[in-house]
């Protein structure tokens, strides 16, 4: 059995490859939502947020003999946690999009609250709830809204944004959508991560252009992954190998 950490579209990729293969699997995602990935799979899949203790019981449980990371690019605490059980462990890192002006990169979410990026400006977070906490000091020096995805409404609220300033829906992937949003707020800045094309940065990166909107993007956390590829063809043999 092949453990699977997923929730993003190439872990669906993935579990197609292993079951064509004949290859046992069980993914885990954080979301309800995102069991619907695997929808017409042969595989198991776990929904919750994983520690240590719920790793172990998880490898017990499934007979796990090997893990493959197919997890976000900023899901470290799930890496870490994977790579400390001594199974045989593959990273599959999804391919950085290339970024061009207006966008500019940033090296860390600390790097970002200086007045030159926040200060006075209509600012829109695509960060996830984990990062909203940090702007509760600019609330009253900028104007703050905020995407995440529905079921993370009640975080965003305790972090201190209002319902108003919240856009409770999944990541744009549709540019005119994503530029009616954008005009409809008339934001001059959009705070984003090095997700990679699945996370939306190519649809920002065209808007951004067209409106003249100051695209920040977070650099992906530096992270020394046992193994790691980028090729299907690897994940697949490796896990014929275990």
């Amino acid at each position: 059995m092949i453990w699977l950490i997923g929730g993003t579209s190439e872990s669906r990729s993935i579990a197609q490859r292993l079951s064509q293969q004949g290859c046992s699997w069980v993914a885990t995602v954080v979301t309800p939502s995102a069991v619907r990935l695997y929808q017409g799979l042969p595989g198991q899949v776990q929904v919750g947020a994983l520690d240590a203790e719920s790793v172990r019981g998880a490898i017990a449980k499934y007979g796990i003999r090997a893990i493959v990371d197919a997890s976000h690019p900023f899901a470290t605490e799930i890496s870490h946690l994977a790579m400390s059980t001594g199974l045989p462990y593959l990273r599959f890192e999804r391919e950085d999009y290339p970024l061009e002006p207006p966008a500019e990169s940033l090296p860390d979410l600390e790097a970002l609250f200086q007045p030159q990026y926040l200060e006075n400006r209509r600012v829109l977070l695509t960060l996830g709830v984990k990062a909203l906490p940090r702007f509760r000091p600019w609330q009253q020096r900028s104007r703050l809204w905020a995407r995440i995805l529905p079921t993370a409404e009640a975080q965003a609220l305790q972090a201190g944004f209002s319902k108003e300033q919240l856009i409770c829906d999944r990541p744009g992937t549709d540019i005119a959508a994503e530029r009616a949003l954008w005009q409809r707020l008339q934001v001059d800045t959009v705070v984003t991560k090095a997700s990679g094309a699945p996370g939306g940065v190519p649809v920002k990166l065209a808007v951004a252009r067209t409106l003249g909107v100051r695209l920040l993007v977070v650099d992906r956390p530096s992270l020394a992954y046992l193994q790691q590829t980028q090729d299907l063809d690897e994940v697949v043999a490796f896990c014929l190998q275990q």
